[in-house]
This record gives structure tokens, C-alpha cells and sequence, in this order.
């Protein structure tokens, strides 16, 4: 199975009519529709209305489209949500599998009556509390539609009482150990390096590649994008780069040829090349493939929306 491509997911509260119209044209992986904090209490029922056609506006450029729901409303979000072009829910503030499985039943109602394929939408776990991160390991495990979790760092220090310093990281055993429970489950972790992930800001080009990079570094298959300037430097820092994927091209040519020769292990540019290093070799470039491949996608979407007007 190819590798889930989505490195950039950007956030657009549905309110925003010049956002939501521009949000085609960023080429991020994917657009999440905000109808939770980004969008005035008053303007709750207003904003339901508007996502079908928010949908229709965000997918023309190739992403895939998630909606934020609302903690409190989860199932009025989630029903003005589910249509065409929906890939899946950001379920926010999640505590325990038992809310991932009543989503995931809701869904399953939706699809069915609604003419969408039986467990095509997905869920994004958005953890946002101590105790999220506490039962993080069956929140991912319980349901199959979750393909995403992420911590969003700004609620989880409010929870936690935590007044960010930036000389002082706070959840480095959070941001860890989401990485290593996702990663085990085959659920991609999402995140950011600290201090963007509770003070964001537009950052320049140089800078932002360097925070997705050390995001990357981290463990995390892709960061939410607050800001459509991040979307570039966060779709190259997680894309496997040409210098990588000759390397790599290299390393399984050369350890096929040792053991093609009968031995397990190649001295290739100072380091021996065995299993292990032909192993993550092929992930490189499964990846970097799937990247292209996802790229492509992107922008044939991209010129056949500017063709139609």
C-alpha cells in the first residue's frame, strides 16, 4: 500500500470568504474547514450552512478536505458536513475511544444514507488535554478510520496550566510519546516543532523550512498549517529531496549487488549497508515516489481549475 501523503493540512475558518476561496490555490495537501475556534459563537449555524459550498470551493486544487468540528456539536458539525468531496472529520478535544466510536458509527450512518462508500471518511484526532495524551495509545488503536492525531499545543497548555516559555519546552514527553504510540499503531503523528506548535506566526520562507524540518526530525509525518506561507516550506521539508533519493537509489542497488555476491553487509560511502539501512532505503523512496505522485495530482487539479474559470 502507498504511503499516506499529507504534509501540509491548511486551516480555514469557514467564515473567512477570502480564505476559503484562495484556499484551492496554496497546494497544501489538504484544507481542514474550521467550525470550531476559528468562527464566533454567534455565527455557529451560519457557518454549517456554508460548508457544502466551502467543500466544493477548498477541493478544486487536488486536496483532500477535512471540517473541524465543534466538541459540543459534534453530530450537527458533522451532518452539515458529510457530502461530496469530504475526506473526513477533525474530531477536537478527544479523551477516550469511546468518542472516536461514536463518531465513527455517526459517519457510518451518514455514508449509508448519503451514497458514500462504507468507511471512506476518515477522522483526525486532535488531542488537546493531559488526559488525551493519557489515552492516546486507545484513542489510535480503536477505530480504523483514524489516520491522523495531532496535539494542538496552545489547548494542552492551557489545560495543563502551563504558561509557555520559549526557552522552556513543556511537552516534549507529550510530542514524544504521540510519535512513538502513532507511529506503532500506523497512525501518522502530526506536529511541530516547539515553540511554533503554541506561538504560531508567519515565519520566513528559510525559517519555516527549518521548523518543518526539525518537525520532521521529530517523528511527525506532517504539521497543520495555520498560515498559507508555511504550506510550501512544509511540503518540501517532508518530501524526500533529489540528493536523498539518488543516495538511497544507490544503497539498494549496491547492497542487491552484495547480496547477489552471498554476504548481508556493504561498505558504501564509509558505513556498511545490511538489512536495516536497505529497509528504510525503500521507505525513502516509496515516499519520495508517493510525494510526486501526490504533487502530480496537485497540479493537474490545479490547471484544470484554472482552465474552467
Amino acid at each position: 500500500m502507498a504511503p499516506l501523503i499529507r504534509r501540509s493540512n491548511l486551516i480555514v475558518p469557514v467564515t473567512d470568504g477570502r480564505a476559503v476561496e484562495g484556499s484551492w490555490r496554496h497546494e497544501a495537501d489538504a484544507v481542514t474547514l474550521d467550525l470550531g475556534s476559528g468562527v464566533a459563537g454567534s455565527r455557529k449555524a451560519e457557518a454549517r450552512s456554508l460548508v457544502p459550498g466551502c467543500i466544493q470551493q477548498a477541493v478544486k486544487g487536488g486536496a483532500e478536505v477535512f471540517v473541524r468540528v465543534n466538541r459540543a456539536f459534534v453530530q450537527a458539525d458533522t451532518e452539515a458536513a458529510v457530502g461530496p468531496g469530504l475526506s473526513g472529520i477533525v474530531l477536537p478535544g478527544v479523551e477516550s475511544a469511546a468518542e472516536v466510536e461514536e463518531l465513527s458509527a455517526l459517519l457510518g450512518r451518514l455514508e449509508a444514507s448519503r451514497g458514500l462508500a462504507a468507511g471512506e471518511l476518515q477522522i483526525i484526532a486532535l488531542l488537546e488535554t493531559a488526559l488525551g495524551i493519557w489515552n492516546v495509545r486507545e484513542i489510535l488503536a480503536c477505530n480504523s478510520r483514524v489516520t491522523q492525531a495531532v496535539i494542538d499545543e496552545g489547548a494542552l497548555a492551557a489545560n495543563s496550566g502551563i504558561y509557555p516559555d520559549s526557552e522552556l519546552d513543556p511537552f516534549v514527553f507529550a510530542r514524544g510519546r504521540l510519535a512513538i504510540e502513532a507511529t506503532a499503531l500506523e497512525v501518522q503523528p502530526v506536529g511541530v516543532a516547539y515553540p511554533l506548535g503554541v506561538h504560531p506566526r508567519p515565519l520566513a520562507s528559510e525559517e519555516m523550512l527549518n521548523a518543518a524540518a526539525d518537525s520532521k526530525n521529530l517523528g511527525f509525518k506532517g504539521m497543520f498549517c495555520p498560515d498559507a506561507s508555511w504550506v510550501a516550506p512544509v511540503n518540501e521539508a517532508f518530501t524526500p529531496t533529489e540528493t536523498q533519493v539518488e543516495y538511497y537509489t544507490q544503497v539498494r542497488k549496491v547492497f542487491a549487488q552484495g547480496v547477489a555476491a552471498g554476504t548481508a553487509a556493504v561498505p558504501f560511502h564509509g558505513r556498511m549497508i545490511d538489512v536495516p539501512v536497505d529497509e528504510w532505503a525503500k521507505v525513502v523512496l516509496e515516499t519520495a515516489e508517493a510525494c510526486h505522485r501526490r504533487n502530480r495530482q496537485k497540479r493537474e487539479a490545479l490547471e484544470a481549475a484554472a482552465a474552467a474559470g
